[in-house]
This record gives structure tokens, C-alpha cells and sequence, in this order.
């Protein structure tokens, strides 16, 4: 989705491994973006939780990008149970989320809007404690 490579924490990236393995959409946006997410893990640069940058999107990041529709600040990347869009709580296999996981500030991601294909800015990073991956 970005033109370098993702970089993960060792057990994030297991875990969203474990959850693609044989997960189909009907939809066919979210199966793209989710098949666009598995290639890229298989070029992701994993690192311990100790050397992970702090710019760089994880679950329960807190984001504020920049869309061709303007700036959005406060989306949190969530596992799906967690997910509620109401209180800006985006899945990582939502189509926005499986594109900011593992980017940066300052980075630039594809991604497929309501009316096509766009670009994403990552404005801001926050990074919270880690829940429990489920």
C-alpha cells in the first residue's frame, strides 16, 4: 500500500498473520485490501517490542491522517472486537486499518476510498499500552 516496508513488533505481526489464514470477505474492497495487506507482510521488517520506533502505526495507536476529504485526528487501531466506529475505534483488517498498520508519520499510503483509489497522509502517531491480542 506504501512503496517501502511495513515494520511490525514480532508479536503483532504473528498474531495478524494468524488472523489472515484463511479469512475471506465477501466484499470484494475489503478482501483486496486485505490480500494487499498479507503481501506486505511478507516483506515487513519485524523487531522486538523494545526497538519499535514510536512514529510507526500499531495496535491501539491513536492516528490523525490526512485524506483527499481533509484531516481526520483520533482514529484508534483496534483488534475487530474492539471496533467502533462511533468512537473512531478502526479494525486492522478495516480497510483504512490494514493500511496504516505498520507505516509512519510522514508517510504516504494507498488506499481504496468510497469513490476510489486515494492517498493517506500520516499526520500524528500516539502510541498506547499494548492490550491483550485476541
Amino acid at each position: 500500500m506504501g512503496n517501502q516496508p511495513i515494520i511490525l513488533e514480532k508479536d503483532e505481526y504473528h498474531w495478524i498473520l494468524g488472523l489472515l489464514e484463511n479469512r475471506k470477505f465477501s466484499d470484494p474492497v475489503n478482501q483486496s485490501c486485505l490480500d494487499s495487506l498479507q503481501k506486505e507482510l511478507n516483506y515487513a521488517l519485524v523487531k522486538d517490542a523494545e526497538d519499535m520506533p514510536d512514529h510507526i502505526v500499531r495496535l491501539n495507536s491513536i492516528v490523525s491522517v490526512e485524506t483527499p476529504y481533509g484531516p481526520k485526528s483520533g482514529l484508534q487501531l483496534v483488534v475487530p472486537s474492539e471496533s467502533n466506529i462511533v468512537q473512531d475505534k478502526i479494525s486492522v483488517l478495516s480497510p483504512m486499518g490494514s493500511a496504516l498498520i505498520g507505516y509512519g508519520i510522514g508517510d504516504q499510503v494507498n488506499w481504496i476510498f468510497p469513490r476510489g483509489k486515494g492517498v493517506i497522509r500520516i499526520l500524528d502517531v500516539k502510541n498506547t499500552p499494548k492490550n491483550n491480542l485476541r
